[in-house]
């Protein structure tokens, strides 16, 4: 089962060819995140019941194969275990994602703890201050580990089909969040949590395969997705450039604007805030007082339902009327579809559903699916660039930008996030918590 020889090494490869097959790399350090880590050892099973695990990096090897990694990682049309960590070890891109089948297939996030033998949990607690503990534990714990992978995903593998949505989505997903999460984010000394630091960086760990689809980004304790903005935290994080700077850019009233795209409502160029403004105070200037409660009505309305008073203004009888076809649908078919990527939500999924509930959830999948496809489009600009994309957070976006580039560079960027009628705003700091607004 072991292959030990350079010989056994060149006959696995040539057996797997027209194969089905599943890869499963075993990293080296499980405290690192995965763009600062190394392989263990990594095992194959394929369709005709054959299995193999091949060291890399372990004590218990009679022979290592690091010179012929890259003949793993240049596989295609493989299964991997997790297509996001493999593209950030340096693998190819045309491979099957296994935990997003998952997700599909069932409609749950896929578990990685669930594997792990009693071995790996003595030896990560025993030597919690170790790095690379992986590459002591017995390397056939990490066979059995992955043989019980195996069993529960194997059939998976072999009898689901892998639908249209399941492709666009293994395509587009894990390239974007892994370039994101691989950029990392300079932080300087104020940085307070007790989370690895890598040169001065730190990395953070989206999970896209969430309920709504909406992707949550927390890594070692630390949630990069709802850093406070009041106790410092922020300060943080600061520009990797000797001569640069962090550019955030947020999109102006993004949920409405997706909303009105959705149902093919045509908003006006301006203020979305305003121009709801002027229906609910029936005036044509909005005080800064109107202007603020113009933003908390008209979320009160996407959010909490609609008051039957404000369907006489077209945009939320045209929204009401989505949410209540959206809510038939539901009810007479017991699924949905999300608007852009066709993945299904179930009723056994979600079995408290409600109308209103189920529009939000809409929503944040609609959000999620439109950004993605923005997000690419900008790191395939950033491809020659030394600007980095570091952080996404729903309605925003945060780049490190060197100042020899940011003429050029950021207005090709707004471009591409402006497109379609969704307008952004910028600000510039030295410092996350220090940002200031510009135009560019």
């Amino acid at each position: 089962m072991i292959v030990d020889s350079i010989e056994d090494l060149d006959a696995l490869f040539g057996y797997m060819q027209d194969r089905t097959c599943l890869v499963v790399p075993v990293l080296t350090d499980h405290q690192s995140h995965v763009s600062q880590n190394k392989i263990s050892c990594i095992y194959i099973y394929t369709e005709d019941d054959v299995e193999r695990l091949v060291p890399i990096n372990h004590t218990e090897q009679l022979q290592g194969f690091s010179e012929h990694v890259h003949r793993f990682l240049e596989l295609e049309s493989v299964f991997v275990h997790d297509k996001k960590a493999w593209l950030q070890l340096g693998g190819n891109d045309s491979v099957y994602d296994l935990k997003t089948l998952w997700w599909c297939t069932y409609g749950e996030t896929y578990d990685d703890s669930l594997y792990l033998q009693p071995a790996h949990h003595f030896y990560q607690r025993r030597h919690h201050q170790l790095a690379h503990v992986n590459a002591i534990i017995p390397i056939m714990q990490h066979a059995a580990m992955c043989q019980k992978i195996r069993k529960y995903a194997w059939p998976m593998i072999r009898n689901v089909k892998l639908t249209e949505s399941y492709k666009t989505f293994n395509s587009l997903y894990p390239k974007v969040f892994a370039a994101i999460e691989s950029a990392g984010l300079q932080v300087n000394e104020r940085f307070p949590q007790p989370v690895a630091v890598h040169n001065n960086q730190v990395y953070t760990n989206y999970n896209y395969h969430t309920s709504t689809g909406r992707p949550s980004n927390a890594y070692r304790g630390f949630n990069f997705a709802a850093m406070n903005k009041e106790d410092g935290t922020r300060s943080a994080f600061c520009s990797r450039f000797e001569q640069g700077a962090l550019v955030e850019m947020d999109f102006d009233a993004y949920h409405v604007r997706l909303i009105a795209k959705l149902i093919g409502y045509k908003l006006p160029e301006g203020s979305v805030h305003e121009y709801f403004g002027r229906f609910y105070f029936s005036t044509d200037t909005l005080t800064t007082e109107q202007y603020e409660q113009s933003k908390q009505i008209t979320f009160r309305l996407l959010y909490g339902g609609i008051d039957r008073e404000f369907l006489a203004i077209p945009f939320f009888k045209q929204v009401n009327d989505f949410i209540w076809n959206l809510w038939n649908q539901w009810k007479k078919q017991g699924y949905i579809r999300t608007a852009i990527d066709r993945r299904t939500m179930t009723r056994e999924q979600f079995p408290d559903m409600t109308a209103n509930k189920l529009f939000n959830y809409y929503l944040q999948s609609l959000e999620t699916e439109f950004s993605v496809r923005k997000l690419d489009q900008v790191l395939n600009l950033l491809s020659s660039s030394e600007t980095c994309m570091i952080l996404y957070t729903y309605d925003s976006v945060l780049f490190d930008v060197p100042l020899s580039e940011a003429k050029h560079i950021l207005p090709q960027i707004q471009d591409i996030m402006q497109s379609g009628n969704f307008p952004v705003k910028c600000k510039v700091g030295d410092i996350y918590s220090k940002m200031r607004d510009i135009t560019l």
